[in-house]
């Protein structure tokens, strides 16, 4: 049946999955937190139940422990992987959702940052200009000197640099090492790593709160396989503007279980962001399809 819709479709009903299945996520780690699990623990319980849904998945599918051989870039990618982890959960925590979802589509911007700076890649007038505004979009949300900022957004927004370091080293691994391996190994590795964030604050979960970690980790899975499997369909350039449909969901998730409005500024703030990672979405696009712009 699904077949049936065409790849266009599909892939456009697979990103808008996985802005809604992260927007649960999203949801899910604010409750723990509220709950009195700190956000280092849920950090590693959603790394240790993603990594077992994903060893389902690939063993399920290739019946086979998966082999990588790039083990220093993916040692590297685990390492921001990890800062990127700790640092979301804690300052999301201390934050209205909508306002971390929109600091979070910055990451095109440091993920262009970060590619000029450390693969060489040339980075054009245009897309200098699209990074500048996405930044004043940041302003436009936190508005500082207007409000208090916190240290809460300081962190989301310094999570997104780490993860731009995550997807550069991906990007490198991905080169020579098949997509599904690489997210074995990397959740294997976080989830090792974040053990001993996690033990010096540990509070062990009841059964019920244990239950809704493990469907942390589920989601993070089920959000990665529909997001890459659109990408798989069709063209980045087409998919993308279906990701700002997770500050919708955000928005509404918030409002419902915290009674959180986000006000007229994170919305032209966020949708400023956006653009601009849009914009340089789209130059990347061109540049794939015609050599040197």
């Amino acid at each position: 049946m699904i077949a049936a819709l065409g790849p266009a479709l599909t892939a456009a009903l697979l990103m808008v999955a996985a802005a809604a299945v992260t927007s649960v996520q999203g949801l899910l780690i604010r409750v723990a937190a509220d709950s009195g699990i700190h956000a280092f623990e849920i950090a590693f319980f959603r790394s240790f139940f993603g990594f077992v849904a994903m060893a389902v998945v690939v063993l399920a599918t290739t019946r086979r422990v998966p082999r990588v051989t790039a083990l220093r870039p993916l040692g590297g990618s685990s390492l921001f992987h990890l800062m990127a982890m700790l640092s979301f959960f804690y300052g999301m925590a201390m934050m209205p959702l909508a306002e971390s979802a929109a600091l979070t589509f910055t990451a095109p911007l440091f993920g262009t940052l970060a590619a000029a700076l450390f693969l060489g890649e040339r980075v054009h007038a245009r897309r200098w200009i699209a990074i500048l505004v996405g930044f004043l979009g940041v302003l436009v949300v936190l508005r500082p000197g207007m409000v208090p900022v916190g240290i809460g957004p300081a962190l989301v927004l310094f999570s997104t640099v780490a993860f731009a370091g995550v997807t550069v080293l991906v990007k490198r691994m991905t080169a020579t090492e098949a997509t599904t391996s690489v997210v074995f190994y990397q959740s294997l590795f976080v989830s090792v790593l974040t053990l001993p964030a996690a033990l010096p604050v540990w509070t062990t979960p009841d059964p019920t709160m244990l239950a809704w970690l493990a469907l942390i980790g589920a989601l993070s899975t089920v959000g990665w396989l529909c997001f890459t499997r659109a990408f798989a369909l069709a063209d980045a350039s087409a998919l993308l503007p279906l990701e700002f449909t997770r500050l919708p969901f955000v928005a509404l998730l918030g409002y419902l279980a915290f009674g959180e409005v986000p006000d007229v500024w994170v919305w032209l703030g966020a949708a400023v962001i956006f653009a601009s990672g849009l914009a340089i979405a789209h130059r990347e696009n061109a540049a794939a399809r015609v050599p040197g712009k």
